[in-house]
């Protein structure tokens, strides 16, 4: 009977994005991520922009899309800058700080490997320093998913307590 095996199974990662949104500004900004060989995850430079009053189909359309553009790369990312920030730069703002107190960030990512269940986790910047969550079946239909992500995207507004 043999109760280890010495075969290496390679780990798989859960996917992962980052949502930014401003009714301000009028955008939705869709960030897919890389991670490296050491678990690091930072955000590729192709950023989906959406008009903030896209249609939940679209929307939910639009997170699958970018959750299946996540993959493993290494990357050289002790010469970045904030500066360099692929959300940042796709938002046109002047200044990082301004994109920060301008936009909200709710990030959703698979629970395990299989990427069965995404949990959205928003943070709130509330002086209790309480972030939301919320999960979902990776397999509902995009309205459902644009639909959650607009409801934590409320939630997470009325939070914003100083």
């Amino acid at each position: 009977m043999k109760w280890f095996t010495s075969t290496k199974e390679t780990k798989q990662f859960p996917q992962m994005i980052t949502v930014y949104l401003s009714s301000e500004y009028e955008k939705i900004l869709i960030a897919p991520f890389f991670v490296d060989e050491s678990w690091v995850h930072y955000e590729q430079e192709d950023i989906e922009v959406l008009r903030f009053d896209t249609n939940d189909e679209v929307l939910g359309e639009s997170i699958k899309r970018n959750l299946n553009k996540f993959q493993e790369k290494n990357a050289e990312l002790t010469k970045r800058k904030k500066k360099d920030w692929p959300a940042y730069k796709a938002s046109n703002l002047r200044t990082v700080q301004e994109f920060e107190s301008k936009f909200s960030r709710i990030s959703i990512s698979g629970l395990n490997e299989a990427n069965l269940i995404l949990a959205f986790d928003a943070e709130t910047k509330s002086k209790d320093e309480i972030d939301l969550r919320t999960t979902i079946s990776a397999y509902a239909d995009n309205r459902e998913l644009g639909v959650r992500l607009r409801k934590l995207h409320k939630a997470q507004i009325e939070r914003k307590i100083e």
